[in-house]
């Protein structure tokens, strides 16, 4: 409703002439339509204008929330009611801070509200102005996952029968099919395929299953629901993965496929027996056709020149190390990509089959009849492979194998669980593999982790305190030559993220690779052979002009890539 004082403002300022104004009220009076709209709707002033008006008189910032992509978490910290009731609406938020756009603020009450409101959560209000249409736009983000999935738990309660137990004689695959859940968890997968998540945790609580997605690495609250839902969920997505529904004593793992009206995902399954209940993971895997390069996953300067031309030799192990979650299969699809064409036998061995990879023989680990990856080697060499992909080196006899299997004149790509480049031949060693079969068959070794890249959005300059730039410029001054010469060292400018829309107030988005990799050479060769000495590995991953992990880390925080702390977060001790 357009005030006294904003009228008197409009035309103070020549938007709107008097009589306008004047013929605009006789109609409003007339239709029972708030001024504003008409003013708007017979062009006398445009909505913009109006809002802009509105802001200066009030002292507000503006915002223009049309095509503005607001978080679902950030709507959800406020009710719908009451974001229709006073016409406000959330929009961003850092930390404690939450920026709330208003359409009315002359509307004394609606300010009031989000005061009180606020200071109830813990959160601090600052206004804006917005306009109408912009408004309803944010307000239509409401009618989205959150609202679908109230409508499934309203239908839920309905179908309740309070204080009396009826036994439903279908089977009970049928009833989760037709069940209301089936809408939740179709929700569910197309909510964290189009946030871009990795992962979907679906844990029980006492009082609520908290739905969880994990997006560039880090967890974050979804959904909570009802813990009487909670069997109900676990069941529909064992029926949609073929794992068994009347077992919960044991872990399972099945597979997934979730087609929308714009596409498919797919996604691997994993079920784990709890106290009192189960616990869901969910991981999305990406199509062969959103396979990345190497450039791409974040490979760069020496380590990508070296990884390329070690992948061409056509006979020896290439090894990536690193934990979960580090990107070490992604690498190993991107790299298998390369090397596809139609002059190689290409049989990967994995555990589970993540990617389905066109042209290349893929075989799934089946432990419960005796396929482990030892058996499976053993068949792969029988089937007159170029190149092998072992999805772990496990055990002894893997590790075996797969040594053989290079000096036999195959190429062998697989990964190990080892912190650094410095740790997997340690770890070759504890599996009993023979000091000179390991200096003979090994090819390449690299060890990798994940970081998020800051928002470019939102990036800009960040300042340090002078005991992490110390600790930067002696890591600088470690470089190989041929890396340090080409940087700046008097000009340490760092980066992080602000927070904003487009990165859901994170001030990350994306995940780029962090690498180191030694190359097996005469050199490397006798230092296993007569003794491992971890100095002496260093000292020639330093002559080869390889940067460390953390190196490469600082490199790409000077560059603006990542942040400092994601740096440090992944590569300290």
């Amino acid at each position: 409703m357009a005030t006294p004082k904003v009228v008197q403002y409009l035309i103070d300022k020549g938007l709107i002439h008097v009589e306008d104004w004047i013929s605009i009220e006789m109609e409003a009076r007339k239709t029972q339509t708030d001024p504003e709209i008409l003013l708007v709707d017979q062009k006398k002033v445009s909505e913009i204008d109006l809002a802009k008006a509105k802001a200066e008189l009030y002292e507000l910032p503006f915002v223009d929330l049309a095509n503005m992509d607001i978080p679902t978490e950030t709507l959800a910290i406020l009710p719908e009611t009451a974001a229709q009731t006073h016409q406000v609406v959330p929009f961003e938020r850092k930390g404690k801070n939450i920026k709330i756009a208003m359409v009315a603020p002359g509307n004394y009450r609606a300010i009031e509200a989000m005061d009180f409101w606020s200071k109830k959560e813990g959160l601090v209000a600052e206004l804006y102005v917005t306009t109408l249409s912009g408004f309803h736009a944010a307000l239509k983000k409401y009618k989205g996952f959150s609202e679908e999935v109230g409508e499934a738990l309203d239908v839920i309660k309905e179908r309740e029968v309070p204080q009396k137990k009826v036994q439903d004689r279908r089977p009970l695959t049928e009833i989760v099919k037709k069940a209301p859940v089936t809408k939740i968890v179709s929700l569910m997968i197309k909510e964290a395929a189009d946030a871009g998540a990795s992962d979907i945790h679906i844990e029980p609580g006492q009082k609520e299953t908290r739905v969880r997605f994990r997006i560039d690495g880090i967890l974050r609250k979804y959904l909570t629901l009802p813990s009487n839902l909670h069997a109900s969920l676990i069941s529909r997505i064992k029926v949609l993965a073929r794992l068994q529904l009347d077992e919960t004593r044991i872990p399972q793992d099945g597979r997934i496929r979730v087609d929308f009206g714009d596409g498919s995902v797919d996604l691997r399954v994993s079920t784990l027996p709890l106290l009192q209940s189960e616990k869901v993971v969910m991981r999305l895997l990406p199509s062969s056709t959103q396979i990345k390069g190497l450039e791409e996953l974040g490979f760069a300067g020496a380590v990508l020149e070296t990884l390329k031309k070690n992948t061409e030799r056509p006979v020896g192990v290439m090894i990536i190390s690193g934990p979960t979650g580090s990107g070490k299969s992604t690498t190993l699809y991107s790299m298998l990509e390369t090397l596809n064409d139609e002059s190689r036998n290409i049989i990967t061995l994995e555990d589970p089959v993540e990617f389905l990879l066109a042209g290349i023989n893929q075989v799934q680990v089946l432990p419960e009849v005796g396929l482990t990856f030892a058996s499976g080697l053993r068949s792969i060499l029988r089937q007159d492979p170029n190149i092998i992909m072992v999805g772990e080196i496990r055990d002894n006899e893997t590790a075996e194998l797969a040594i053989h299997a290079a000096l036999t004149g195959h190429f062998m790509l697989s990964t190990i669980h080892a912190k650094d480049v410095l740790g997997v031949i340690p770890r070759l060693l504890d599996m009993h593999v023979e000091p000179f079969l390991i200096s003979a068959a090994l090819n390449t070794i690299m060890a990798q982790r994940l970081v998020r890249k800051i928002c470019k959005a939102c990036k800009e300059p960040l300042k340090v305190n002078d005991e992490l730039i110390q600790e930067i410029k002696t890591e600088l001054k470690a470089l190989p030559p041929s890396v340090g010469k080409k940087v700046k060292q008097d000009d340490l400018t760092l980066y992080h993220g602000a927070g904003c829309p487009q990165c859901n107030d994170t001030g990350y988005k994306g995940r780029i690779v962090l690498c180191e990799v030694l190359t097996m050479n005469e050199n490397m060769r006798e230092i296993i052979r007569t003794g491992l000495s971890v100095d002496e590995i260093a000292k020639e991953m330093f002559g080869q002009g390889i940067p460390t992990l953390k190196q490469d880390g600082i490199l790409k925080a000077l560059a603006g890539i990542t942040s400092i702390e994601e740096v440090m977060r992944v590569t300290r001790e």
